[in-house]
């Protein structure tokens, strides 16, 4: 079982569902999508921790390749990516750091 995928999956639902039940507006979605595009130092950092925690089983290699293929070979990869993409790998990116910290 890929958690990854599985993230993108219910996070994908969770904001259609926002939306259907008037609890937020696509504007305010895309407004989300844009505030967490990265830059270069964040998107090499993750790629380091995303590899990291490859290396110590924290996540299978089928997860690290799928974060790898959406955060593809540079930040504007990630940037296109749709909302709920980038909320799960935010939010991951945030637990691997929080990691790394402790």
């Amino acid at each position: 079982m890929n958690r990854i995928q599985s993230a993108f999956d219910r996070m994908e639902k969770q904001i259609k569902d926002r939306i259907d039940e008037g609890l937020t507006t696509q504007a305010d979605v895309d407004e989300v999508c844009k505030a967490l595009d990265m830059e270069f130092g964040e998107y090499a950092k993750f790629q380091t921790l995303k590899s990291l925690a490859v290396a110590d089983n924290s996540i299978s290699l089928d997860e690290g390749m799928t974060i790898y293929a959406v955060l593809g070979e540079q930040p504007d990869t990630f940037n296109k990516q749709p909302v709920h993409i980038k909320v799960v790998l935010t939010n991951f990116f945030k637990e691997l750091l929080d990691k790394q910290v402790a």
